[in-house]
């Protein structure tokens, strides 16, 4: 392989990368809340960049009917978290 051809790969791997990684992201919780409720999120820590809802607003009952429904490694990392107000921007998620 030519030294040009290995900067060309280079230079697209490193456009192309970043792109990817914020493609698989979810909607934050500022973009997804809609209302009082409880949402169903993965907290903190287990997602890189933010908390991240994957359904609400929703009453208790039925948040936790929704998180069960979940395969059970991964309802296991998932919340019902009460939100009563949209939620503040920290950072850059």
């Amino acid at each position: 392989m030519s030294l040009a051809l290995l900067r060309r790969l280079a230079a697209g791997l490193t456009v192309l990368a970043p792109a990817l990684g914020l493609a698989g992201c979810g909607p934050s919780v500022n973009q997804a809340w809609n209302g009082p409720g409880w949402y169903l999120q993965k907290p903190y820590l287990t997602v890189l960049g933010g908390p991240e809802y994957f359904g609400g607003p929703y009453t208790y009952d039925k948040c936790e009917e929704e998180r069960i429904r979940l395969p059970a490694e991964t309802a296991t990392q998932m919340l019902c978290v009460r939100e009563n107000r949209k939620p503040d921007r920290y950072g850059f998620y």
